[in-house]
């Protein structure tokens, strides 16, 4: 389950947090094979990584993932009034592959003036 962030201003950074957990366990685990994140814009099936930045363990902290979406990148993908996804494209968390994983939302002056 996502977790919606807010409305912003457009040129905003957006940043957020998520933790990853073993499949068998249920202990936080580390994000591992190349993960990458990607945002979808409205009912787009049409995603973007610009702006897009990921650390997983932020912080030396096992599971703990750090994630940020720089607006301000391209201002044609990441319009006012728009409604936004962010989720896993790549990843694994102890061998399984999490892709696909809806992580956040947020909107762009969806809500406010």
């Amino acid at each position: 389950m996502s977790k919606h962030l807010g409305d912003y201003d457009p040129t905003a950074v957006i940043y957020g947090k998520f933790s990853t957990y073993q499949p068998s366990t249920g202990a936080t685990f580390t994000l591992s094979g190349s993960p990458a994140i990607a945002v979808y814009k409205d009912a787009s099936t049409t995603q973007s990584t610009s702006g897009v930045t990921l650390t997983p363990d932020f912080d030396s902290v096992t599971g703990l993932n750090h994630f940020a979406v720089d607006t301000s990148s391209d201002g044609t993908f990441y319009s006012a009034g728009s409604f936004f996804d962010v989720t896993l494209s790549a990843g694994a968390v102890d061998s399984v592959t999490i892709s696909g994983a809806a992580i956040a939302s947020f909107t762009l002056r969806k809500d406010s003036a």
